[in-house]
């Protein structure tokens, strides 16, 4: 049996799980999961960083390297975004949204050149 596991690399564990967020500090998350308490670091696209708030459920992965976490987990979808579309927004509330028309609305208002 353990021979067929090793030649078929069956995991008994998953590769990602969900955890809560306990404390930030920087960009190094200590968070509680179903695997334990742990710390683990941010990963984001280029140029942009974002810390996750305590209480936020986010998805960590396991690496060689040590935990990672891949990001917040929404707890819902409000319809607010639509496909081409990036929204930002912040826990205080202010918000940017650059919609897939070209227009860009801040704090859901719309910018035009110049204002």
């Amino acid at each position: 049996m353990w021979i067929s596991k090793k030649l078929l690399r069956i995991k008994e564990q998953p590769d990602a799980v969900t955890g809560m967020v306990k404390g930030s500090a920087n960009v190094r998350l200590s968070t509680a999961s179903v695997d334990g308490s742990g710390a683990c670091s941010m990963v984001s696209v280029p140029g942009i960083v974002s810390i996750p708030t305590d209480g936020d459920q986010v998805v960590v992965l396991q690496t060689a390297d040590g935990a990672v976490c891949l990001g917040v987990r929404l707890p819902y979808y409000d319809g607010t975004v639509e496909p081409g579309e990036i929204f930002l927004s912040s826990s205080g509330g202010a918000s940017i949204k650059l919609a897939n028309d070209g227009k860009v609305y801040i704090n859901g208002q719309e910018v035009t050149n110049g204002s």
